[in-house]
């Protein structure tokens, strides 16, 4: 069975009832959202709100529609695995969700500087640090291209899952 052929099956097993299908699209609306919002805030200096998409990029809109996509089959396969009795690895799905929002809100908010400053008053000879603002800035693309990277994989384990699952009674394409 080809990969091509293992998403058809488990997105058709995942999404036969319709509970899971309105968790995936609330998902979507949800996550499309909050990602519209937060990743232009590097614009912004680290402001959230709705004007946020105002300085909203094409680019920006194809990530957060990509990553919530991906999110949006991610969520309801994890649900339907664990109500079919099986164990999920949705370590991927947390990290690859949290880390696309993460360089944006690091990037120009007050977030950053604040750790910082704490890590500083601890250890008052931490000057490593001060250049990672800078770094997040700098390469912010990068770093929704890894978190995309996770969210894809994420997703190909939780196909796999699904696929493997003894207690799903997925047809087995040829």
């Amino acid at each position: 069975m080809n990969w091509l052929t293992r998403i058809q099956s488990a997105v058709c097993f995942t999404f036969d009832v319709r509970k899971y299908y309105l968790i995936g699209i609330i998902t979507f609306i949800l996550v499309f959202f909050l990602y519209l919002i937060v990743l232009p805030a590097s614009s912004t200096g680290g402001q959230i709100s709705l004007t946020n998409l105002s300085y909203l990029s094409p680019q920006l809109a194809a990530f957060a529609f990509v990553m919530a996509g991906l999110l949006s089959l991610i969520v309801p396969m994890n649900f339907k695995l664990k109500a079919s009795g099986q164990r999920t690895h949705s370590a991927g799905t947390i990290i690859g969700g949290i880390s696309g929002l993460l360089g944006s809100l690091l990037c120009c908010s007050f977030v950053l500087p604040s750790i910082i400053a704490f890590i500083g008053v601890i250890l008052p000879n931490v000057t490593f640090l001060t250049g990672v603002q800078g770094f997040i800035a700098t390469h912010e693309p990068l770093i929704l291209l890894f978190s995309l990277l996770i969210l894809i994989y994420a997703f190909l384990i939780s196909v796999r899952q699904i696929v493997h699952c003894p207690n799903c009674q997925i047809k087995k394409q040829q």
